[in-house]
């Protein structure tokens, strides 16, 4: 590069190795981008090597596959090596205690959360502790019945599921500080405080409850304006401190997520609307999803009703306010839903929208999580409700012996699931853990593994990294356009490699060269040349051999 006339003092760091495509105005960095992943307006996962050749037709794979191996041997003579990223599979939990006993403290922790929250929740409704539990059995058989956008609450250990025993709690809280004549401060900033850490949990399930609580305060909570502004400020600055800590590095990652406008509204299309769109795509509800939201609605609207008709008793009157402020949680929570459907509901298919950017830049905040959520709840709820107002049961348990029945009920319930996931039948699934369990023992640590597309559990059960993973999809633009990348990098070297019937030494040579993966652990791919190194009767580990033009 040519140095101008009168250069600035800046620019003499062009003549330093290395540094010179740090000032390139072309290449230069603005302001707040992170080194090492933007350069100027391109990524660092953009930058790929591309060439252009004719060939005969049906040699061009021939040609390229050589080409790239030219190019790869001169980059290893110059000393430039490619960019393989890893997967660190440990995480802060795990370096306490083995995985597998931080998976069953987890689930214990979350399912006593749960039923904390639930049997806070059932007092605050004014049920007795036999309605408490019945109520408890209740949803957990909601939940295995189905969801309405596929929403969970009853499940593994993951952040959201103690997050909605903080929501519970902090709804508990809410309900029993709002139906006094005063509002009772100190219940408040509890529920404050455990949305707040609900939030720092999972911002999307504890965020949204908090702007589903604070919507209920302002518009639906017993006295005047003044007290209910009161009341919320009494909630809501308990729950802003305490989901900082969560908020915060939220925050940071959508600012680092930043980036050319293109890259992020491509990745928006591929998170929204493809990967998750079971999730975030309202057209792609089911029917069966329909129904199941329509059954829930239903049975909340008959119970209400037959509360209605109950005779005037003290007993009665509590549960009708009371069912009332529950009602008007779960309407903030349906007008979220309603906008998302509003956003997000189209007749032509996406990619002829000419405003799907803005769309999937709002669908992915999740607007139908927290309805579904609380449609089980509150049908649950309000059934015992009704039932119990025209049905004593003389049966009296202590909140102690509640809680303890509540948490043996959830863990029945998330006990009571299919023997294998989705995609597997029982032997499939019994001898993909065995393939997870000779991997662990017979490959190193930092060995990389490609799986299929129905990988379940890889990490956890061969503890050992994946090329791609269907199911964990990022977060952030790069990641995504990363990981769509691979899964199409390993799509056209599955069409390439079976045009001729079989994988040969070639096909592995050119994996190995793509994505430098060891080994490939599958069930539908094939026929193989190599001999694989383990195989049973559905799946089948082969290696892959070193690259002849890498070190």
């Amino acid at each position: 590069m040519r140095l101008p006339a009168h250069p600035a003092p800046e620019w003499k760091y062009l003549r330093e190795p290395d540094v010179g495509v740090a000032l390139d105005p072309e290449w230069a960095m603005k302001a707040g981008q992170r080194p090492g992943k933007y350069y100027g307006q391109t990524t660092g996962g953009a930058i790929n090597i591309r060439t252009k050749m004719m060939t005969k037709p049906g040699e061009q794979f021939v040609i390229r596959r050589r080409a790239n191996a030219m190019i790869k041997k001169a980059f290893d003579e110059n000393g430039i090596h490619f960019a393989f990223p890893t997967v660190q599979l440990a995480g802060g939990s795990t370096l306490i205690a083995a995985p597998w006993l931080v998976t069953i403290i987890g689930r214990i922790v979350s399912c006593g959360l749960l039923a904390q929250g639930w049997v806070r929740l059932a007092t605050a409704l004014h049920l007795s502790p036999i309605h408490s539990c019945l109520s408890a059995v209740i949803f957990a058989a909601c939940n295995l019945a189905g969801s309405f956008s596929g929403e969970w609450v009853l499940g593994g250990f993951e952040s959201k599921v103690p997050a909605w025993g903080l929501a519970l709690l902090a709804i508990a809280g809410w309900l029993t500080a709002v139906q006094h004549a005063t509002p009772q401060k100190s219940s408040l900033i509890t529920a404050g405080l455990c949305s707040g850490l609900g939030s720092s949990l999972h911002p999307v399930v504890g965020g949204w409850l908090a702007v589903c609580l604070c919507s209920a305060q302002l518009l639906a909570a017993p006295g005047n304006l003044r007290t209910r502004l009161h009341g919320l400020l009494l909630f809501s600055v308990p729950a802003l401190l305490a989901a900082l800590p969560g908020l915060i590095p939220a925050v940071l990652f959508l600012k680092a997520g930043s980036g050319p406008a293109a890259e992020l509204s491509r990745a928006g299309f591929i998170q929204v609307f493809w990967r998750l769109r079971h999730h975030l795509d309202p057209t792609e509800l089911t029917a069966q999803q329909w129904v199941y939201a329509a059954v829930m609605t239903t049975l909340i609207v008959g119970s209400f009703r037959r509360l209605c008709h109950q005779p005037a008793t003290t007993q009665n009157t509590n549960q009708m306010q009371s069912a009332r402020l529950l009602l008007a949680l779960l309407a903030g929570s349906a007008a979220i839903a309603a906008a998302g459907l509003v956003v997000g509901w189209h007749t032509v298919p996406v990619e002829q929208l000419t405003d799907w950017r803005w769309r999937a830049a709002l669908l992915r905040f999740y607007p139908f999580r927290t309805l579904d959520a609380l449609l089980p709840l509150c049908a649950s709820l309000l059934v015992v409700m009704a039932a119990a107002g025209h049905h004593r049961m003389a049966i009296q348990l202590s909140q102690r012996t509640t809680a303890v029945l509540s948490l043996l009920v959830l863990l029945a319930a998330w006990a009571v699931r299919p023997a294998a996931p989705p995609g597997y039948t029982e032997k499939q699934y019994a001898e993909w853990q065995q393939a997870c369990a000779w991997l662990r023992q017979n490959t190193p640590p930092d060995a990389l593994i490609l799986t299929p597309r129905e990988s379940f559990g890889f990490k956890w059960f061969a503890e050992r990294a994946e090329y791609v993973c269907y199911k964990d999809c990022p977060q952030d633009a790069a990641g995504i356009l990363e990981w769509d990348r691979r899964l199409w990098l390993l799509h056209s070297w599955t069409l390439h490699s079976s045009g001729d019937g079989l994988y040969d030494a070639r096909d592995l040579e050119s994996l190995r060269q793509q994505t430098d993966c060891d080994y490939i652990l599958t069930r539908i791919l094939g026929p193989f040349a190599a001999q694989p190194v383990w195989q049973g009767s559905e799946w089948q580990i082969l290696r892959v051999p070193a690259s002849q033009n890498r070190p």
